[in-house]
């Protein structure tokens, strides 16, 4: 019997939303031949197109075929497998394909796009979906509502829901042609609505969709003509000149933001860091959209910390550093202006986030163009290598920008210097002395963005493709991790591995308490330890073969789990569980006080009596590192020439590979092994622990209850014969009793009749009656005695 799949990704790969027909066979080759290319001597922005035709918003997932956008509501789709499998599971039948026809997919009725998509990307409340063609950028009004729907059974229709469709920008990419090479959702947007866009005519634009759809917010012209221009001497920055005259491979070709707005942020929130195409990276700052959200405590740091660089530099000795204040100043001035229009945000779930706004006219000067960052000991690209992509990680306090190459190999570059903001002075129509002073000072190379070369990261496995497409993804749940898809497959990279104990070194230099902690943070920057990269998905496992990935989506919802979407050229979906990640950080000084407080156990009253040793060693006890939250095997993405029914030919090549991947999961099966072994022997060491911490609580109550002494003992016995008086079979409870019994009796005695007392005197019936009376009251008050004395015994028993 066929066995029934215990994933419901393993079907999710054969829904019909991934089908295809000639035409849109056709689109996907021409997809597939903008993602690499051969020679070097390329001037087009082929490569910094990024493919990402597949999205997710919340439990929707969005497919663009062509210029039709299919969307599948993943929950409605588990939903229904669990159902499918239960039925199946219940009459011992092998689960089909065919209750897929009660989960189909859609199609959003947008006759305004007419091109093939490029790119895709809904905003953070999922109310909007940006898409990319190649010159034109269209926004889809979404519905409030999941696609969800339950369809009945049987064959059901396609069924297309009409959207609204805002056309971006037309007069500057659809009428002059201008290519787009990357699009973003701004984060600190109040109504989520500006996004940002990159085009090949060097202009960084900001639309504002909920205003005006035609010109944008905020533009920035960051080509390299755009540059101040002053004599001085021309010199060298590490591998960078910056008076380099040959201005033909400085196009910009990527961009990223800063992120959120933390309380602990700097500058970074408020900065649009971008690359150029022969790998030199700039950054602008202030940029943020003119109504925008943002952490009042963001502000407050601010606000402090520039406040203290004015006053330390304007009382300082050095010109330049005097220099400087009015540059502090500025940030003052633009921090104070943003807190003058503050407003609590009624949108947001935290009571501490303030809505800023501002307009052109917020800064007095033009934001300057800060770059390139220096970068010591870096080698110049060339051979035709190119930047295609650009994206920040932001682990406060440590910043990393991640720079991917057309050759496969990024570079993690570690912010050495504070990012802040920097306005361009006037300096030949200075008003001002300082102004000139500060415009040149700024200029000067030695104000210029730091950042060190961390690592170098090489994905590239084979020698074709030469050039490809290098896109990069943040993770959604953990800060330190990215994945980078691209011709040859899917990596992740985890930077965990040193990050953490760099950011904790930092802290504790920041806080001075540690006079270790500048030696320590030496030794990492020093030693730098390597991330971890792991092959997710391998789609060139033979030499010359290869079907490149054009979309990547992550998926962390409670229901549907945490996992990996990868989708290649031909419209094959790959699917990877991830793990959660397990957070134990646990302080030293905690484990210490665990420890301390074990010893102590059993002590306290002989001091120099040993106290207890427990068999489980300090520090806690860890996962073993074979059990972490990536795969550390790949899956294969077979050519399509080899795929399906095709017989695989038996040569060098693919002997090599089974022969390679064989060895690696015998590889694996060892080390699952060892972690199977060392967990074992941990349960094992748990249970010789708990018993003898039975044991240990046994000996204590024997301490601290002793036996009973001998007037305990005489007190407890005449609580005994005190409680057999009382309830034994001759005691009050059973004396009581009776009395009751004949009291009822003598009730229902019956009256004597009255001519016995016929020949009674009055004197004579009056002494008889008032003898009644009494015994009745008698009777009354003995009852009443008896029912407290009732009520009382059994508590006393």
């Amino acid at each position: 019997m066929e066995p029934i799949h215990d994933s419901w990704l393993d079907y999710l790969v054969k829904h019909p939303i991934f089908e295809l027909d000639d035409a849109e066979k056709h689109c996907s080759q021409t997809i597939k031949s903008k993602q690499t290319r051969q020679d070097n001597n390329v001037v087009n922005f082929i490569l910094q197109h990024h493919a990402r035709i597949m999205a997710v918003r919340d439990n929707d997932l969005f497919v663009a075929i062509a210029s039709q956008i299919r969307v599948l509501n993943l929950s409605n789709f588990k939903d229904n497998w669990l159902k499918a499998a239960q039925e199946a599971s219940n009459k011992e039948e092998p689960l089909s394909d065919n209750w897929m026809l009660s989960t189909p997919y859609k199609i959003l009725g947008t006759s305004e796009i007419n091109y093939n998509i490029e790119a895709m990307s809904p905003n953070c409340n999922g109310r909007l979906l940006a898409v990319c063609g190649e010159h034109r950028l269209e926004i889809v009004c979404l519905p409030r509502q999941s696609f969800s729907d339950v369809a009945s059974t049987g064959i059901i229709p396609k069924r297309t829901v009409d959207c609204r469709t805002l056309s971006v920008g037309g007069k500057y990419y659809k009428k002059s042609k201008v290519e787009l090479l990357k699009i973003q959702w701004h984060p600190l947007s109040e109504t989520h609505t500006h996004i940002v866009v990159l085009g090949n005519d060097n202009m960084l634009r900001i639309f504002d969709i909920s205003c005006d759809i035609e010109v944008p917010e905020q533009s920035f012209d960051l080509s390299p003509l755009d540059l101040v221009t002053i004599t001085q001497p021309i010199k060298r920055l590490g591998s960078f000149n910056v008076d380099d005259q040959d201005n033909s491979d400085e196009d910009v070709v990527s961009f990223t933001l800063g992120g959120l707005s933390k309380d602990k942020s700097g500058w970074e929130p408020f900065t649009v860091f971008y690359a150029l195409r022969n790998g030199h990276m700039y950054s602008l700052c202030p940029v943020i959209p003119f109504r925008s959200v943002v952490r009042r405590s963001h502000l407050d740091n601010l606000a402090c910390i520039s406040d203290a660089k004015y006053q330390q530099a304007k009382s300082a000795s050095k010109p330049d550093h005097k220099t400087l204040s009015h540059l502090f100043n500025l940030h003052s001035i633009w921090i104070d202006d943003l807190f003058q229009t503050a407003k609590i945000a009624r949108r947001s779930n935290e009571s501490d986030s303030l809505v800023v706004v501002s307009d052109k006219h917020h800064s007095q000067y033009p934001v300057l163009r800060q770059g390139p960052f220096v970068v010591p000991h870096a080698e110049p690209l060339n051979h035709g290598v190119e930047a295609t992509d650009l994206l920040l990680i932001n682990a406060d306090p440590v910043y990393v920008l991640a720079l991917s190459l057309t050759n496969g190999i990024i570079h993690n570059y570690l912010l050495s210097g504070e990012i802040d903001a920097q306005w361009r002075m006037p300096v030949a129509n200075a008003t001002h002395t300082w102004q000139k002073d500060l415009g040149l000072l700024l200029a000067d190379t030695a104000c210029l963005p730091k950042a060190s070369l961390y690592e170098v990261i090489n994905l590239k496995t084979q020698e074709l493709p030469k050039y490809q497409t290098v896109t990069l993804m943040s993770d959604p749940l953990y800060e330190d991790t990215y994945f980078v898809y691209h011709a040859t497959g899917v990596h992740a990279v985890a930077m965990s591995t040193w990050i953490q104990p760099l950011r904790n070194a930092i802290l504790k230099y920041e806080a001075g308490n540690n006079p270790e902690s500048k030696r320590e943070l030496d030794s990492l920057l020093k030693d730098k330890s390597r991330s971890e990269v792991r092959s997710l998905v391998n789609a060139s496992p033979f030499k010359d073969a290869f079907v490149p990935i054009i979309g990547l989506v992550l998926i962390s919802d409670i229901y549907l789990s945490y996992s990996l979407l990868a989708l290649t050229s031909d419209y094959r979906l790959v699917t990877r569980d991830l793990n959660m990640r397990r957070d134990e950080d646990i302080p030293e000084e905690a484990e210490k006080a665990v420890k301390a407080q074990l010893h102590t156990i059993g002590s306290e009253q002989d001091e120099s009596k040993k106290g207890y040793e427990p068999l489980l060693s300090l520090p806690l006890f860890k996962p073993p590192p074979q059990l972490d939250t990536l795969p550390k095997q790949p899956k294969i993405v077979l050519p399509p020439g080899m795929s399906g029914s095709q017989e695989i030919v038996i040569n060098e090549e693919t002997l090599r590979f089974f022969s390679k991947s064989t060895e690696q999961i015998r590889r694996e099966t060892r080390d699952l092994k060892k972690a199977a072994s060392h967990i074992d022997s941990r349960l094992t060491a748990q249970q010789k622990e708990f018993e003898r911490q039975l044991n240990a609580l046994r000996t204590l109550m024997k301490s601290y209850q002793p036996e009973l002494s001998n007037e305990e003992k005489e007190w407890i016995n005449k609580l005994e014969k005190l409680s057999k008086q009382v309830s034994g079979e001759s005691g009050y409870l059973a004396r009581v009793k009776k009395l009751r019994e004949q009291l009822e009796q003598q009730q229902h005695v019956t009256k004597p009749k009255a001519h016995r007392f016929a020949n009674m005197n009055q004197t004579q019936l009056k002494s008889v009656l008032g003898t009644l009376k009494q015994q009745s009251s008698d009777i009354s008050t003995v009852t009443e005695r008896m029912e407290k004395l009732e009520s009382k015994l059994p508590a006393s028993a």
